[in-house]
This record gives structure tokens, sequence and C-alpha cells, in this order.
């Protein structure tokens, strides 16, 4: 489930420097493909973009990082 809600925990601010947070309505399918495939039952605190990637914030504690046309590139944890 996608929460769109701009929630950032004050340890993770340093990391989202020059990153734009979004709305999942402008998200690429196959990235949300890949998080449902991949990460069924986890919550999205956040989604971000700078300008050839996107990073998906997972309450989990991952971070997921995209390239530019949607396809995984690394998890961060």
């Amino acid at each position: 489930m996608i929460n769109n809600e701009n929630y950032t925990p004050t340890n993770k601010i340093k990391d989202m420097l020059n990153w734009n947070i979004m709305r999942g309505k402008t998200v690429r399918k196959n990235i949300l493909s890949y998080i449902t495939r991949n990460h069924s039952g986890s919550w999205v605190v956040s989604i971000e973009e700078r300008c050839n990637a996107f990073k998906i914030n997972l309450m989990n504690g991952l971070s997921i990082i995209f390239d530019a046309k949607g396809r995984h590139v690394k998890t961060n944890l």
C-alpha cells in the first residue's frame, strides 16, 4: 500500500537532500510492479525523484533505488 504523505523521519533528512518528494500517481508502473512483487505488504514512506533516479523508502527501513526507466538498481538497508 502506498502512503503519499510527506513523512520523513529526522534521521533520514540528511539522506534526502537533493531529492524531490513526489506523489504515487507519477511513479512508473514497473516500479510499482516491482514493489508489489518483491515487497508485498510493505508500506511506502516516501517516493523521491532525482533527475535520473527514483528512491522508494519503505516503512521497514529499506530504500529501493530505480533508474529513470524504472529498472531496479539496488536496495539499501
